[in-house]
């Protein structure tokens, strides 16, 4: 603090001639009436007050004040309340959660430490921002913190992003953020690495505080199966590879063992296959796969686990249930490609769908991507398939030896399916092969395209081509008798179409469907003991397209029934759910499939629907559930969630229209398994990325031990933020002063007025 004079008109000379008038007034000034010495000196001090307070006025003294200040400021703490946070932290016999409660009340209790003009506020946090304390002057065992962590996610962004635009006391100055940085909110309300650059745009450190062991540690051993399919639909006697995936952390070095287990209903689980990995590095994630051939038709549990290693803190992530139905009958169909292209996607797609039918597409891409010809030996060896789909593949892509045995899986009673295209019949070259003996059609000596030549359309018939069928075979049969034309009618016309130099006049050859124009299209004949459907199009996905799904797929199943080896397949139902591992109170859905057989019998309407619960007295019926119609295939039923663990099962009956009862089961597990026990290792990588990123504002990852540096470095940035401010201040500038002398000299003047006049003096 400093005084100083600032005498009106900057000269104190003129101020010191006015105080020698004033004192010659006091010392030569005489009462000239009759007083006491009491009166007198009481007069005489007046005088000199009243002398005293100009002088003051023109003097104008001040006083500069220096004082320094820190802005004001809240330090904001979140800490997790998810249910990772009751895994073990790696210190002792304590939990993450334990740990972390210890810590908070640590640095809350040393919060005076940073002065009364910052503010603190405390959080937790799970799947969003739950305010613990705001309050100045709460004490540590004053806050709001639950017994146990609760939460059944975590989410990282969403809270800071909270965090950022809550109404607090004062600006946001700090952040302490504690956690393991196991994100498993999905989808992820936002990017925590972007939060915490937004942060050190804003200048506001984030000290990310760490809680639990590190990968590196011999507390950190865990290993989990990810990537294993929840479902396989196969046929029996197949082989079946289950592929999967072992993340193995803190186990370096260590052989880890994977083993295989069925289980069928009513029995215990029997060991099948296991398999050994070696991981190198500490956190290495190793795929596997493990091999069984399908048994006997019925549903199974496949149960993939990982052996326990030692000091593993968590074993609930080392198995996983892969669901196993394998089926008696249905078609094996393969479908060789040339370059992909429409067709070939919706055909797979229009298959694919059916239950009864188990496809496999065999593309062949053309030179330089692939060699050619190629060797189809494997594919071909056996009598694995009961159809086989040629697509617009050139016959130089395939080997002599492979044509031949193709022809001769026909003549053994394969069927056959040809598509039309730009390479396929004449045009392909498949006119010097062995099957051109198989088809029903002539192809004659069309001219050959090359593969990356200009495409000769003289053998093409160009769009619009309308597909009319004829004959009245039930081979296109898509719809109702009754509507079946009218359904025909209703397709748009495809694209093009190839043309035959005719048609064969052999036993069984027919003519299906031809153009508007009475060009040949489709036509059916037999070879030996195989049946053969050649294809003049190969645009049919149009009809996919127009939404005429429902034609386009019983296009496709009536082209493939009547060609397959089997003679007959029988009708059912098929149950499914889009997941058959749930956690609980999962919602879910279950569609029921209708499998039309070799009859194409048509969906039953008494369809009942039951789900059952396994139990140690045996299986419970936990009621009836109702189902409704999903499209002219299918129904649904909608699956609120299950509140206990354990084995469901649901259960569909129907009676045919020729009085046969069909059943159909499916099989489910309900886990109470959060979705935090999954990831029992913090993810540090994480953590140390967004403290990375808000370095430039003073943040930093720190562990449980280095809580002491946080209140360090809160303070040196406090000192680093303090302001010096001078505020000067002179008599008669201020409205309060100017009055404050004012009035003081009018009560000086009016008394001594007033005295006089009480004494009589003049």
């Amino acid at each position: 603090m400093d005084w100083s004079l600032n005498p009106v008109f900057g000269a104190y000379w003129i101020i010191g001639l006015f105080g020698i008038g004033l004192l010659a007034v006091l010392l030569l000034v005489q009462e000239s009436g009759r007083v006491n010495r009491w009166q007198f000196a009481s007069l005489w001090l007046l005088r000199l007050s009243i002398c005293v307070v100009l002088l003051l006025l023109l003097l104008r003294p001040g006083v500069t004040f220096t004082k320094q200040t820190s802005p004001p400021g809240t330090v904001a703490i979140l800490f997790d309340e998810s249910a990772s946070m009751a895994l073990p932290s790696g210190d002792g016999n304590l939990t993450r959660w334990a740990q972390q409660s210890e810590l908070l009340r640590q640095i809350w209790s040393d919060r005076a430490q940073l002065g009364k003009e910052n503010g603190w506020a405390a959080f937790s946090y799970s799947d969003r921002l739950r305010p613990v304390s705001t309050a100045k002057g709460a004490e540590a065992s004053e806050l709001n913190l639950q017994a146990e962590p609760t939460g059944s996610v975590t989410e990282i962004a969403g809270p800071l992003g909270e965090l950022m635009g809550a109404s607090l006391d004062s600006p946001l100055s700090a952040v302490i953020w504690f956690g393991d940085g196991s994100q498993t909110q999905s989808p992820a309300g936002g990017d925590p690495l972007q939060m915490a650059r937004r942060l050190a745009q804003l200048d506001i450190p984030l000290y990310v505080v760490g809680i639990g062991p590190r990968a590196d540690s011999e507390n950190s051993r865990d290993l989990s199966v990810e990537g294993v399919p929840e479902q396989l639909d196969v046929f029996t006697k197949n082989p079946v590879n289950v592929l999967g995936s072992v993340r193995c952390r803190g186990v370096a070095n260590q052989e880890v063992t994977v083993r295989l287990s069925m289980r069928r209903e009513g029995a215990e689980p029997q060991e099948l296959v296991r398999t050994k990995v070696r991981p190198v590095r500490a956190d290495e994630t190793i795929p596997f796969q493990l091999k069984l051939v399908a048994p006997d038709p019925g549903a199974y549990e496949l149960i993939v686990e990982a052996i326990p290693v030692d000091r593993e803190i968590v074993s609930q992530n080392n198995e996983s249930t892969v669901y196993l139905n394998v089926r008696a009958g249905g078609a094996r169909v393969l479908y060789i490609e040339g370059e992909a292209r429409f067709e070939m996607k919706f055909i797979r797609r229009a298959l694919g769908e059916s239950p009864d039918i188990d496809i496999l597409s065999l593309p062949i891409n053309k030179p330089p991507v692939q060699k050619w010809p190629v060797n189809l030996k494997d594919q071909l060896s056996g009598d694995v398939f009961d159809c086989i789909v040629l697509g617009d593949v050139d016959y130089r892509a395939f080997e002599a030896e492979g044509a031949n045995r193709l022809a001769e899986m026909v003549r053994n009673g394969a069927g056959l399916i040809t598509l039309g295209g730009y390479h396929t019949y004449g045009a392909g070259g498949w006119g010097e092969s062995a099957l051109r003996d198989v088809l029903p059609v002539q192809i004659g000596g069309a001219t050959r395209n090359t593969i990356d030549g200009r495409i000769n359309l003289q053998d093409q018939i160009s769009g619009p081509v309308q597909v009319i069928p004829r004959g009245g075979s039930d081979i296109l049969q898509i719809d109702a008798p009754e509507k079946n034309t009218e359904t025909w009618k209703s397709l748009k016309p495809l694209l093009g179409a190839n043309r035959w130099a005719g048609i064969k006049n052999n036993p069984g050859t027919v003519l299906l469907a031809e153009s508007q124009k009475g060009e040949p299209l489709i036509v059916a004949g037999v070879a030996g003991s195989g049946k053969v459907i050649s294809l003049a199009i190969d645009s049919t996905f149009v009809w996919a397209r127009q939404g005429k799904l429902a034609e386009h797929k019983a296009f496709w199943r009536k082209l493939i029934y009547w060609c397959m080896r089997r003679k007959a397949v029988d009708e059912g139902m098929e149950l499914r759910m889009p997941q058959r591992r749930l956690f609980l109170s999962q919602p879910s859905e279950l569609i029921i499939d209708w499998v039309a057989g070799s009859q194409s019998l048509e969906m039953p309407q008494n369809i009942s629907l039951h789900l059952w619960k396994e139990s140690e007295s045996g299986p419970v019926d936990l009621g009836e559930s109702p189902v409704t119609k999903r499209d002219t295939g299918s129904l649904r039923s909608s699956f609120v969630g299950a509140k206990e663990p354990g084995r469901y099962e649901w259960r569909a009956k129907a009676l045919t229209a020729t009085g046969k009862e069909l059943e159909s089961k499916l099989p489910f597990i309900v886990v109470d398994r959060s979705v935090e026990s999954l990831q029992p290792i913090p993810d540090w990588q994480l953590m140390e990325q967004m403290a990375r990123l808000n370095s430039e504002a003073g943040g930093g990852l720190l562990a449980p031990d280095q809580m002491s540096d946080v209140m360090d470095q809160l303070q040196s940035r406090r000192k680093q933020a303090t302001e010096t401010v001078v505020e000067n201040r002179k008599l008669g500038e201020g409205l309060l002063d100017s009055w404050t002398a004012f009035v003081l000299f009018g009560i000086l003047m009016v008394s001594q007025w007033s005295l006089r006049k009480r004494w009589n003096l003049p």
